[in-house]
């Protein structure tokens, strides 16, 4: 027997009942960003992400390390932690592309062999 419930339940979520993430990233006028934020934004999109400021700083480190000798163990262990993570999210993205591409191949034989350069038949 359907019940009221059993109709209206999809359309109410309960708190924690469903997807529970955020992205955090610091608004544009955010007392989080100090500087200019519309400087900031603008090196984030035109010129590189933190990511790839950061590891030009991690790689001189690296290279200044090498040539005086000095051990810096903790920026090693930091860069062989994120070459980890690197490595496991392309192996995931592969997995995910693997994916569509059965998925797209399953739907669009035509459309598949367009994007794989794979010849037509015939």
């Amino acid at each position: 027997m359907l019940t009221p419930f059993d109709i209206w339940a999809p359309m109410f979520r309960a708190p924690f009942s469903g997807d529970v993430t955020q992205e955090i990233v610091p608004r544009l006028f955010s007392p989080d960003i100090k500087g200019i934020p519309e400087i900031e934004a603008r090196v984030q999109t035109e010129v590189a992400s933190y990511g790839k400021q950061l590891g030009k700083v991690l790689e001189a480190l690296q290279t200044l390390s090498a040539a005086t000798n000095t051990p810096l163990p903790e920026i090693d262990a930091l860069v062989a932690g994120i070459k980890e993570v690197k490595d496991d999210s392309r192996a995931d993205f592969r997995a995910d592309a693997e994916a569509a591409l059965a998925r797209l191949r399953a739907v669009d034989e035509d459309g598949w062999r367009a994007v794989v350069g794979a010849p037509q038949p015939g």
